[in-house]
């Protein structure tokens, strides 16, 4: 939901201090090593994530992908960080992750679920290294390095649970009073919001007036939440209020600067004429991976990931022995 990626709306700076009243997660900082890694064009999954050791695959010919040799040496590796991501797993049982600000939603593609759900370090790092949107993140923290307290890159684990899409709002707040509460998913008729759409707008003006208001540090921004029981809300996340906070939702921004209300708006699907066309999911597989797979009716991600580590084995042999030829 985040654009302009302010410094507070990252999680690491709003968290601490709103954890009660939002969804449980656990923040770890990325060291150096990993950011380095996770920085790097090359495409190669640490030791921690995979399930067997590489030295030990076989192509489809039966030839191995690496030697024992070269096997290990190819592979990245971050024992502490990744066994402080296996303990969260083993505790959550499932997480959702992401950024300081972002979530790696153009990398779903790479996901056995194609969900950001994750039950294993494969599945964390796979969508972290495939995220432009998580590499954003990385870059536009170093923008805070001269900050009063400086931003260092995080990684969110939520704890996974199943949400009902309308339980879901975004609610937008100018000069530090709540205006207007959306549906979250306009792609659909809930008759749940027109039946509880008056305990809906109590429950979040609620939690806005005793737990949100002048505790957040901006006067305007966006925040989501989910009502999945009466008298219940939980804050997703906090934004800037922005044309890209309004996209998606039942208000333009525009109409949002010239509303002020004591009683915020609650706009929702009222019927099923009312639906509006689902945006397009722009985060598609690219071109070449695609081709690849056409190409090779039996191959998984992980053949592609363990011949590109072959081939920059081999690169990196060459250029070994093309330096000693000229020594």
């Amino acid at each position: 939901m985040v654009s302009s990626l302010k410094y507070e709306c990252s999680f690491s700076s709003w968290y601490p201090q709103f954890h009660k009243d939002s969804l449980k997660a656990t923040i770890l900082h990325i060291p150096n090593n990993v950011l380095e890694y996770l920085e790097h064009d090359a495409f190669l999954m640490p030791v921690e994530a995979t399930n067997t050791a590489l030295q030990n695959d076989k192509w489809a010919d039966g030839s191995p992908v690496l030697d024992e040799e070269h096997a290990l040496e190819a592979q990245p590796t971050f024992p502490v960080f990744s066994q402080k991501i296996q303990d969260v797993i083993d505790e959550y049982g499932a997480i959702f992750i992401k950024g300081n600000w972002s979530s790696p939603l153009d990398a779903t593609w790479v996901a056995p679920t194609k969900t950001l759900k994750c039950n294993t370090l494969e599945e964390v790092f796979l969508l972290l290294k495939s995220s432009d949107r998580i590499a954003r993140d990385l870059n536009n923290v170093k923008n805070y390095a001269d900050h009063d307290v400086p931003l260092t890159s995080c990684l969110v684990l939520k704890q996974w649970r199943d949400i009902n899409p309308c339980t879901e709002f975004r609610c937008f707040v100018i000069e530090n009073e709540l205006t207007a509460i959306s549906q979250r998913d306009i792609s659909q008729y809930h008759s749940y919001n027109e039946s509880e759409k008056y305990n809906i707008q109590i429950d979040i003006k609620s939690l806005f007036m005793e737990r949100i208001k002048n505790r957040f540090p901006l006067s305007n921004y966006s925040f989501d939440v989910i009502r999945y029981e009466k008298e219940k809300v939980k804050i997703v996340d906090f934004g800037p209020l922005d044309e890209s906070a309004t996209k998606g939702t039942l208000f333009t921004y525009e109409e949002l600067q010239n509303q002020i209300n004591d009683v915020p708006e609650f706009r929702f699907i009222g019927e099923e004429i009312g639906i509006q066309p689902k945006a397009p999911n722009h985060f598609c597989i690219p071109q070449e991976i695609n081709e690849f797979f056409q190409s090779n009716e039996n191959a998984t991600l992980l053949d592609i990931i363990q011949r590109e580590m072959e081939n920059q084995r081999k690169e990196h042999g060459t250029a070994n022995a093309n330096a000693s030829d000229h020594a």
